[in-house]
């Protein structure tokens, strides 16, 4: 734990990794499976597990909607939480030259589950990122520098009113045929812990495959 400036702050080393199946039903909507396991001290300890099935609408060459559910499990000291919830997708992006600019809105109502205690509360997300190919000339297989940042808000009275937490990325994507590609790098997440902040630092990888 470090200490600065009257307030505590603590730090883990954690480390992600995921794999996203995709299978288009047409060329408008695709179903995609998110398996997700998460780990603490990089490798040591168990973080979180989630799954995550979700359909996807393209509503044009750079936007598309998409709603899903999410099962989620979180190891505690004490014991496990669980959260189940639906969420909705507005995702955009727009090329300018050879960069590609992206974000998206999530909309989430969840159902939480600590300790036999359970509640319910939505949440929306922000974010925003780019991509730039290293490449003078690009093409399919280059690989592309990726940054975002999002930030989570919970709602209350259909208004966001409070920081849930914020996640900073800054990696590579490389496509490695018209069905594999990787997304790897650093995230930095942060959130409030009442006077406290906690900051993971992660080594996130997901591996993207097309059926």
């Amino acid at each position: 734990m470090i200490q600065w400036q009257g307030y505590s702050q603590e730090r883990q080393d954690n480390a992600w990794k995921a794999l996203f199946v995709d299978y288009s039903l047409t060329n408008s909507r695709t179903l995609r499976l998110e398996s997700h396991v998460r780990t603490r001290q990089f490798f040591a300890e168990n973080d979180q597990y989630l799954l995550r099935p979700s359909i996807s609408f393209k509503l044009s060459k750079h936007t598309a909607f998409t709603t899903g559910v999410t099962f989620l499990s979180t190891n505690t000291p004490i014991y496990r939480t669980f959260e189940n919830n639906i969420w909705q997708q507005f995702y955009f992006s727009f090329p300018v030259r050879k960069m590609g600019y992206f974000g998206w809105i999530r909309l989430e109502q969840r159902w939480q589950n600590k300790n036999d205690v359970s509640s319910y509360g939505t949440r929306i997300r922000f974010r925003m990122g780019f991509q730039y190919p290293l490449s003078a000339i690009p093409k399919p297989s280059t690989t592309k520098l990726v940054v975002f940042n999002e930030v989570f808000m919970n709602i209350q009275d259909y208004f966001p009113y409070e920081f849930n937490q914020n996640w900073t990325f800054f990696g590579f994507q490389k496509r490695f045929s018209k069905h594999l590609n990787l997304l790897t790098g650093f995230q930095r997440n942060t959130l409030p812990k009442g006077t406290t902040y906690l900051h993971k630092n992660i080594w996130s990888s997901i591996l993207f495959y097309k059926i």
